[in-house]
């Protein structure tokens, strides 16, 4: 149903919006004006809230970066995505003890967007960042494209040429899946920046990481993506999870609207209209159950001679 495949889209757009993977700009917009002439704006209404959050992000970066130009404390160029909730999907939230350098921009951005917007807050999700390091190996200066998580790491080892797994466990705050998923990738994939003791594809809680300064690459920017875990089935039922719980709201949102107007209503004639506004299938017996949540929490009430007639509670 369409529900369904607009929580797909979402997903996916999100994934090539944040990451710049889209192929054209005008190519995504041409595909939004199809989805809204065929579903309506009420269906693209989050996917074009998408857009206009990656455009404002754009005006703050410029905004942001020419304030931060008088000051000479600066280490790390920065930017943030500032994504709506309601419009994007819902991520995982990790912990995360970024470094110094991260915190201290995170900590000024939001001292910024605070003069531009009060009110808001602002949540960070660590887990979509990506960074760019400049690492120094024996051949030479390379720029590893990391994620946040694994640029976190890496610059564990510009103070420590040695750590064991524990205490990059401690100084990061990550939990252990997510942990090892990166240490995987800086050690044990195709451009090893890390040497693991000892050595193995796994990594266990007694294991060792020392930097490879013998790195060796004919790239002068290396991409070292993150070790993919098969998560299709988990994302699915996030999806239906997310989905029927949209699906919830609708009925309540439609449910008092249509009591709203008419006061008081049959059954019948009530799952007719709530039907027809409906943009999804849903059986009688959802809406039976919606409507009894309606009555507990006192947004209806049965007629006291004819329980098939429902009055609406002002």
């Amino acid at each position: 149903s369409k529900d369904v495949f607009e929580e797909y889209y979402k997903r996916d757009l999100a994934k090539r919006l944040l990451y710049h993977k889209s192929a054209s700009v005008d190519a995504e917009r041409s595909m939004l004006q199809k989805l809204k002439a065929e579903c309506g704006s009420g269906f693209t209404n989050r996917l074009e809230g998408m857009y206009r959050d990656m455009e404002c992000s754009d005006d703050l970066e410029v905004k942001f970066s020419s304030s931060r130009q008088n000051k000479d404390n600066q280490e790390a160029d920065f930017h943030a995505n500032v994504l709506t909730l309601a419009y994007w999907p819902t991520y995982d939230q990790i912990n995360l003890v970024v470094p110094r350098q991260i915190e201290q921009a995170q900590d000024e951005f939001v001292q910024f967007y605070a003069t531009k917007h009060q009110g808001r807050n602002l949540q960070w999700q660590q887990n979509l960042g990506t960074c760019l390091l400049k690492v120094s190996f024996d051949e030479g200066v390379k720029e590893l494209q990391l994620s946040v998580i694994q640029g976190t790491i890496m610059l564990l080892f510009s103070e420590h040429d040695r750590l064991a797994y524990t205490e990059i466990r401690d100084s990061t705050g990550l939990e252990d899946n997510e942990l090892k998923r990166a240490l995987q990738s800086l050690a044990c994939g195709k451009h090893r920046v890390l040497t693991k003791e000892p050595k193995g594809r796994d990594v266990l809680d007694t294991d060792s990481f020392v930097f490879n300064s013998q790195f060796k690459s004919p790239l002068v920017r290396i991409k070292i993506s993150q070790i993919v875990v098969k998560e299709d089935e988990k994302e699915d039922k996030n999806v239906e999870e997310h989905v029927h719980q949209d699906r919830l709201f609708s009925i309540d949102a439609a449910l008092t609207r249509v009591m709203k107007a008419r006061k008081t209503l049959g059954h019948s004639a009530l799952i007719t209209e709530l039907s027809s506004q409906l943009r999804f299938n849903t059986s009688a017996s959802e809406i039976k159950e919606r409507i009894e949540a309606m009555i507990e929490r006192d947004y209806i009430k049965r007629d006291e001679s004819d329980h098939s007639t429902y009055h609406y509670v002002a």
